[in-house]
């Protein structure tokens, strides 16, 4: 890692041009949203990021606006891969809008599909893949030219695309008269208050790599009481504090050494206290290891999986006297059941924490599993829709597809 420590960069309150505040009516509309959601057999397995997307697409056919609505599937890289089509998104979609006359459009990018658009009479067109156009990831002007042809106003519901100049998102906003959708409004909204907190503000912090995740640690360093790591993250810093990891993830050199001169650098954060160990080979021989002076948690072999119990409890305790608290990461391996009690327990504890007697934020998609896991989902004050895009904004870092939204 390297870089400079400080200063850090100013992410300012901003006010975005927002449907919330401006009154569009009676127009086509361009809306990207991120429908990137997972399938299996052509069928949708989790809905999140659709629903969120629900109020600003029924906010404009209220106001009597056709739709030609924008997302991507996977990494296509520019290739019309049939397996990342999005017209089973498109049939889910119809379900939760019956009422609502949606066609799908699997042309390409063309003077063609801008034409079959204005003679479309229905209330949504519901356009292919846009990351199967070469041009999207490079936010490419010809094509954003030729998606702005398909409308008159833009609105951007697709925060967790923000992080990055894509066409159907920056280019775009150089053609059109460009709007954030209610969703973005308040991912913005939430995720400003997580950098302004009530104090005493507690983050836990998760996931595999540091790299990440570090900048967000810096910054959260300076305004946050204490930061609660897990995941393989943890690894990295007990392994920077001598400890010998075996086989776990998150042991990279570079990120050791990174993670030793954060530590020099804070003392906000806070390691577990026991983890959860098991064979690499079969995941079994599941054992608990305190940590203490012995600096062999995991043999060779072995592989750090989770917090312990008594991290649960320790964790628990600054999360109980918290007023703000943002979750970004698992603590352990939350796709086998015997290494999710960590995240789904802290899932649990944050969410009866929130809602009223502290704010609490969530984000990333392994964190929106656990809480999900947890069924406790309903008791957070704000999910976020993107994973990596919360992480760039909780950084400070400006997000390109912000930048033309902002007053």
């Amino acid at each position: 890692m390297t870089g400079n420590w400080f200063p850090f960069p100013a992410n300012n309150h901003m006010a975005l041009r927002s449907l919330s505040n401006n009154k569009i009516e009676n127009k086509r509309v361009v809306l990207r949203v991120d429908f990137n959601v997972a399938l299996q057999d052509g069928k949708v397995l989790e809905d999140f990021k659709i629903k969120g997307a629900l109020p600003t697409i029924k906010h404009l056919l209220k106001n009597n606006c056709q739709i030609v609505l924008l997302s991507h599937l996977g990494r296509p890289e520019g290739k019309r891969v049939s397996a990342l089509s999005l017209k089973p998104v498109c049939l889910y979609l119809s379900k939760l809008l019956p009422s609502v006359k949606i066609k799908f459009f699997n042309d390409k990018i063309s003077l063609a599909l801008i034409k079959k658009l204005k003679n479309y009479q229905g209330q949504i067109a519901f356009l292919e893949n846009i990351r199967f156009e070469k041009g999207e990831d490079f936010n490419d002007l010809i094509l954003a030219k030729k998606l702005s042809q398909m409308g008159e106003i833009f609105v951007n519901e697709a925060f967790a695309a923000c992080h990055r100049a894509l066409s159907s998102t920056v280019g775009i906003t150089k053609y059109l008269p460009s709007y954030a959708g209610l969703n973005l409004s308040r991912e913005i909204k939430f995720l400003s208050k997580a950098l302004r907190p009530n104090k005493p503000a507690i983050a836990v912090i998760g996931g595999a790599k540091v790299e990440t995740k570090a900048k967000v640690i810096r910054r959260l360093a300076r305004s946050y009481a204490k930061i609660l790591l897990g995941g393989g993250l943890a690894n990295t810093f007990l392994a920077a504090k001598g400890y010998e990891l075996g086989a776990s993830i998150g042991l990279d050199k570079a990120d050791v050494n990174f993670a030793k001169k954060l530590l020099k650098l804070t003392n906000k954060i806070v390691l577990p206290l026991d983890v959860v160990v098991a064979d690499k080979k079969t995941q079994r021989k599941i054992k608990i290891v305190m940590i203490g002076k012995d600096k062999l948690l995991a043999g060779k072999d072995e592989q750090v999986l989770d917090i312990g119990p008594a991290t649960v409890n320790y964790y628990s305790q600054f999360i109980r006297t918290a007023q703000t608290i943002v979750w970004n990461g698992p603590m352990g391996l939350l796709e086998k059941a015997q290494f999710r009690h960590g995240s789904v327990t802290l899932a649990k504890i944050i969410a009866s924490r929130a809602s009223g007697r502290a704010l609490g934020i969530a984000g990333g998609g392994e964190t929106l599993y656990a809480i999900d896991l947890s069924k406790m989902g309903k008791y957070f004050d704000f999910v976020s829709t993107g994973g990596g895009a919360m992480l760039t904004y909780l950084e400070g870092t400006s997000l390109a597809g912000l930048k033309p939204l902002i007053k």
